[in-house]
């Protein structure tokens, strides 16, 4: 449990809604008039259906930290292992200037799992949070950052019609 006034909360697993849920708690925090800073890691397509309603609303500001292209060679880890600094550095600047009150670090645990950023740099995050609400999401939480989450739910897939059709649909996936 966390010791900080913020809260911490974690959406992990390989179901579908980690980054809808994210952002149903952003909707929830405008509708408080409250401010709400999103960083997308390893996202970087300006073509989403969350990033193309988001971008112009007040009291949001959202990130893509992440390369347009999916993670797949040594060219396109480069380009992001280098979105994902920026987006740590971006995220360690607006929790030390007390920027926002929700921050979503979205795909976050992604972004450790393939190591373009450590657990010990999101611990890090989490330790300089002070009042401000951190949601993080992705695959795999570490057991550390389990231990410090107010919130912790795990999404299961139980169905997904991409394993016979390899298939997306924009408004769903994207």
């Amino acid at each position: 449990m966390s010791t900080g006034e913020g809260k911490i909360i974690v959406y992990y697993g390989k179901g579908e809604g980690k980054t809808t849920s994210s952002i149903g708690h952003a909707i929830r925090a405008l509708g408080h008039n409250k401010k709400v800073v999103i960083v997308q890691f390893m996202k970087g397509r300006r073509t989403t259906g969350e990033y193309l309603f988001l971008k112009n609303l007040d009291n949001l500001q959202i990130v893509l930290c992440g390369a347009p292209v999916f993670l797949r060679d040594a060219s396109s880890r480069d380009l992001h292992l280098q979105k994902a600094k920026e987006g740590l550095e971006l995220a360690q600047r607006v929790l030390q200037e007390q920027q926002t009150d929700l921050l979503i670090l979205d795909e976050i645990l992604y972004a450790v799992k393939f190591g373009l950023v450590t657990e010990d740099d999101v611990l890090a995050l989490l330790k300089i949070r002070g009042h401000t609400d951190i949601i993080l999401s992705g695959r795999d939480p570490g057991a550390r950052i389990l231990e410090l989450a107010d919130i912790a739910t795990h999404m299961e897939k139980v169905k997904h019609y991409w394993d016979e059709t390899s298939s997306s649909t924009s408004g769903i996936e994207y």
